[in-house]
């Protein structure tokens, strides 16, 4: 069966059941035939679906085995022999096979010209499937071998697999298991002296019913619950106002962002909030996380690669009187419209620890920095300083601004806090700048 294009012999069952089966047989049923002690042949038997009835459905390419190469034109009728056949002789549903209808099943779709998966509830019809098979024979010896190549082969049973409606279904064929007939192989001697063995098959399957009104996309997760918490008769959702930070602040990106608000509304609680960012006069949020505990704050750990600029590594002149003890976190954004680096543009974000000759003193510090294809340069000597207060990094001097060369990319953002079981109850702080 096709997955990548739709034809009218697609989707049916019992076709696709004839198809395994005779798949089956073209592969097992098979035996040896002896020409020399060095010469051993394995001789495959081909079968063919019963050639009676429409032609038209026997041009859904049931008698066509071999390699796909356009058929030479001959005169004549070849059979071949040993060879078989399989006739359909009808379906039954096996009542005492019924399992639980809310099971959930994935299964392939076309949609817009891309497979995707999807599942719903599927109740499963059990089916028995017979055939009548008869198997043409030009010797007795062979007859003799096939009839034990048939036995091993489906008593007890044999399993072989097929797709319909996009879903692969299992099916097991054998001998019949009413014991009350006789799992016989039969022979007939016909009137041209032809050997003629029939026997009967079995199929058993399912056949999947699909409910497309529980049918979703197999990619879709439950992320988490939420339940809202309201007093006798109050339908309220509750609100949310962001308190911390605030509109069209500047923050770097790789070190965690401090976000506080208040939820409150009579007779209402919040119990757990979404937290959201968007571009700037965008409307598509990218989800940060989802179903928090509403303890009124959180702390959002930018990634470090949320934008592709390179922040100046900052290098400590260290000596044998004063040295870093505890490396300190510091964030460096220049100017977004000159590029221009000022005492402004270091922010300390963990004051580290130092070990100098006095609680207050000062250290030299260089910034190396790169250009927008990797090339690396220093800010000049003794141009910029750390001042250290309590043997903790306080803060910055230097002698004059410095241009930095490369390229300070950044996003403009919009962040937004709401509440998991209503996303409409939302507070938002608009234009962050994330260096």
């Amino acid at each position: 069966m096709s997955l990548l294009n739709t034809y009218n012999n697609e989707n049916v069952i019992a076709r696709a059941v004839i198809a395994g089966l005779l798949g089956v047989l073209n592969n097992d049923i098979k035996y040896e035939q002896s020409w020399s002690n060095d010469d051993i042949e394995e001789v495959l038997v081909p079968w063919y679906y019963n050639q009676s009835g429409d032609e038209r459905f026997m041009q859904d390419f049931y008698t066509h085995y071999a390699d796909c190469n356009f058929p030479r034109p001959v005169d004549g009728n070849f059979d071949v022999f040993p060879r078989g056949t399989i006739t359909y002789t009808g379906s039954s549903i096996d009542s005492n096979r019924i399992t639980n209808r809310f099971v959930r099943a994935r299964y392939l779709k076309l949609v817009d010209g891309k497979l995707e998966s999807f599942t719903s509830f599927m109740y499963s019809i059990p089916l028995t499937i017979k055939f009548d098979c008869e198997l043409w024979i030009d010797t007795q010896l062979t007859a003799f071998k096939l009839e034990q190549a048939i036995r091993e082969s489906f008593y007890k049973t044999v399993t072989f697999y097929m797709y319909y409606k996009g879903m692969r279904l299992g099916a097991t064929a054998g001998f019949s298991e009413d014991y009350n007939i006789t799992k016989n192989i039969q022979y007939s001697f016909e009137s041209d002296n032809r050997i003629k063995l029939t026997f009967n098959i079995e199929v058993e399957t399912y056949q999947p019913v699909f409910d497309q009104s529980t049918e979703m996309r197999s990619n879709n997760r439950i992320k988490g619950f939420a339940y809202n918490i309201y007093e006798h008769d109050e339908k309220s959702y509750g609100s949310i106002f962001i308190t911390n930070p605030s509109d069209n602040i500047t923050v770097p990106k790789g070190y965690p962002l401090w976000i506080e608000w208040k939820s409150n509304k009579e007779g209402a609680v919040i119990n757990k909030i979404n937290a959201y960012w968007s571009l700037s006069n965008s409307s598509e949020k990218t989800l940060i996380e989802s179903s928090v505990l509403n303890n009124e704050y959180y702390i959002w750990n930018i990634p470090s690669n949320f934008t592709t600029y390179k922040s100046p590594t900052i290098i400590y002149e260290e000596d044998s009187i004063i040295g870093v003890y505890k490396q300190p976190l510091v964030s460096i954004i220049p100017d977004l419209s000159t590029n221009m680096i000022s005492v402004s543009s270091f922010n300390i974000i963990d004051s580290g620890q130092f070990i100098a000759p006095s609680r207050d003193c000062s250290i030299g510090i260089l910034l190396e920095m790169k250009n927008d294809t990797g090339q690396i340069s220093y800010s000049p000597d003794n141009y910029i300083y750390g001042n250290i207060i309590d043997y903790k990094l306080d803060s910055f001097c230097m002698l004059g601004d410095l241009q930095f060369p490369g390229t300070v990319n950044f996003k403009s953002i919009d962040l937004y806090i709401t509440n998991t079981t209503n996303t409409a109850v939302e507070s938002v702080i608009r234009n962050i700048k994330i260096v």
